[in-house]
């Protein structure tokens, strides 16, 4: 039975190869934790940038309900103008059609004196200016 084996001792690894396999675990080792490093440091960031997200989303909706707000507030202001330019023109109209028919008599009766009294107040009026 000693023909079986070939000289060589059975069960026991290079020492080469042990440290080969060390440095590969070792290397192994390193790029796991940095890579879990980095990934702790995105997982951070995102959490932040998910935060903003979220902020920027509640300061959206807030502003949005201002921008209807101020909306509703203009679209109030144009039917009040729209209402006094309405009742403005409605006066308007009302104080010349009075004042048409209050000149339409006294042209008719007294235009002489009308006459009189405009050429006196422009007299007067210049003499006002002339001191």
């Amino acid at each position: 039975m000693g023909g079986l084996g070939n000289g060589r001792r059975g069960g026991r690894s290079p020492p080469l190869m042990i440290a080969a396999l060390i440095a590969c675990i070792l290397v192994l080792g390193f790029n796991y934790w940095v890579s879990s490093s980095r990934n702790l440091e995105l997982q951070t960031k995102l959490y932040e940038l998910e935060g903003q997200v979220r902020r920027g989303a509640a300061e959206r909706g807030a502003v949005e309900l201002k921008k209807n707000e101020f909306q509703g507030e203009i679209q109030r202001q144009k039917e009040q103008i729209n209402h006094i330019e309405n009742v403005y023109k409605r006066q308007l109209e009302g104080a010349q059609s009075t004042c048409i028919q209050d000149k339409v008599p006294s042209n008719t009766t007294g235009s002489l004196n009308g006459h009189r009294m405009h050429v006196e107040l422009n007299q007067k009026h210049s003499k006002l200016q002339t001191v």
